[in-house]
């Protein structure tokens, strides 16, 4: 699948979208496999479930991440 990934930091979350498609602004991440999304979505937010998520990518071309960042 190929993907394109766009990211917002602020200080006090993270979004992170995944895309099928081109949307402009973002950054090509290649042709990956399935387990090379996995892995990534994975270390974006450790806590999701993977399945979902995958699944939500595969079949609307577009999954958003929100991370809350912890105060250090």
């Amino acid at each position: 699948m190929t993907i394109w990934k766009y990211e917002e930091r602020k200080d006090t979350h993270r979004l992170v979208k995944i895309y099928k498609e081109d949307h402009g602004e973002d950054e090509y991440m290649g042709d990956l496999d399935e387990e090379s999304i996995k892995k990534m979505i994975l270390e974006i937010k450790p806590d999701i479930n993977i399945v979902q998520a995958y699944g939500t990518l595969a079949y609307f071309g577009m999954l958003p991440l929100l991370v809350i960042l912890k105060k250090q």
